[in-house]
């Protein structure tokens, strides 16, 4: 919220809110599934108050199918219905309706460029073990060129939007990359990492050493509002597409997992076990070579419907075991971004949120407890002799 009445904003999903600020405001939700153009519609037709309804009409874009497990053309219709045909319903019913802005959530995955780990033993590292990325720019469209469906979807939605931007029809577009590991969702959401590792209670892990960047759900929201304000204003920087991460140094993930050690909830035990990554890559080919053979050949067999073991296959290593760094020095310089916080203050913060959760939960348990004491203490017990 930045000043609104909850009137004048609508939530569009497949699942009502439940973040607290959403419920406690009443903020309208209409149920939508963006891979149905009549749903879709129906969000946009659905009169709006009176006093709202000649207001400008931005359009924030954050469905998405988020898998980072599947990485060969045969898994992409899981990825196409929702972050492509989904986000081209979406833009078509806003601009039907008459949006002014509409801003899509990319990511900067679209960046990273897949790795090769079995090279000649004179090299010492994995091709592309360690990227720089100018703003995220993502590279041809060509599925082989990016780490897996999800990032692959995901660059052609973006460009879906990009190319939508119409200054002769007052129809502004554009979209903000997250880069690219995103925390602070304020909500149960397993796509925000401290969120996942702390309900999981740690993880086992070969990252340690790893360096990527972090971008908090707060600093994402603040870029789509900058930009907003930007197009609304009347600069021409329509149908571009900008980074964003947190400032200050990049974390490692080590740092990451001894801050999570010394400062989650005391019931909240974590725990890093550190596993060597050569045997969990040769076992993300066996899981991916029966995912192939499934899907291709074998339809009879079961699909593979865990998600853990749906994860551990090739991709997902494209998107976690490198070293990559973003420039998003042209969010600073166009849209004035300035994030919040860094990784550390916004981290902090998640822990805190989550630590008073916690406490929330053990108090009500006590109080249930303490109320069950106390009626099996007034209850009253026969004495001896007499028939109950």
């Amino acid at each position: 919220m930045r000043g609104e009445s909850p009137s004048a904003i609508r939530i569009a999903d497949l699942q009502a809110p439940r973040r607290e600020l959403a419920l406690k405001c009443h903020v309208p939700f209409l149920k939508a599934d963006a891979t149905d153009p009549a749903s879709v519609a129906n969000v946009f037709t659905t009169p709006w108050l009176v006093e709202h309804a000649k207001l400008p009409l931005t359009v924030f874009h954050t469905a998405a199918y988020i898998h980072a497990g599947y990485r060969k053309a045969d898994f992409l219709d899981k990825y196409m219905k929702v972050n492509v045909e989904g986000t081209e319903n979406v833009l078509k019913a806003a601009k039907v309706a008459g949006c002014d802005v509409f801003i899509a959530t990319s990511s900067c995955s679209v960046a990273i460029k897949p790795l090769d780990f079995f090279v000649p033993p004179w090299e010492k590292h994995p091709r592309n073990f360690v990227q720089f990325s100018d703003n995220g720019d993502p590279p041809p469209l060509k599925l082989e060129n990016f780490a897996g469906c999800y990032a692959y979807t995901k660059a052609l939605a973006e460009k879906l939007v990009r190319d939508a931007d119409s200054k002769k029809d007052s129809f502004r577009t554009g979209a903000i990359r997250p880069g690219h590991t995103i925390y602070g969702h304020g909500d149960s959401n397993r796509n925000s990492v401290v969120f996942d590792y702390l309900r999981r209670g740690g993880l086992q892990t070969w990252l340690t050493p790893f360096i990527l960047q972090y971008v908090s759900a707060q600093n994402v929201s603040l870029a789509h509002l900058l930009y907003e304000a930007r197009l609304l204003a009347g600069d021409d920087i329509g149908g571009n597409a900008y980074a964003v991460c947190d400032p200050g140094p990049p974390f490692r993930y080590s740092d990451l997992y001894r801050m999570a050690s010394t400062l989650a909830h005391p019931s909240t035990p974590m725990r890093w076990p550190k596993v060597p990554p050569l045997p969990l890559i040769l076992i993300s080919y066996l899981v991916e070579g029966y995912t192939l053979l499934q899907r291709r050949y074998l339809g009879f067999l079961p699909e593979v419907t865990n998600f853990d073991l749906s994860m551990l296959q090739r991709a997902m290593f494209n998107y976690s075991t490198l070293v990559i760094i973003y420039d998003d020095s042209r969010a600073r310089k166009e849209l004035g971004y300035n994030p919040g916080h860094d990784t550390l203050e916004g981290i902090c913060l998640h822990m805190l949120e989550w630590n008073e959760n916690v406490e929330a939960s053990l108090k009500a348990q006590d109080e249930v407890q303490e109320k069950a004491t106390v009626l099996e203490k007034n209850i009253p017990v026969a004495s001896k002799g007499v028939a109950a």
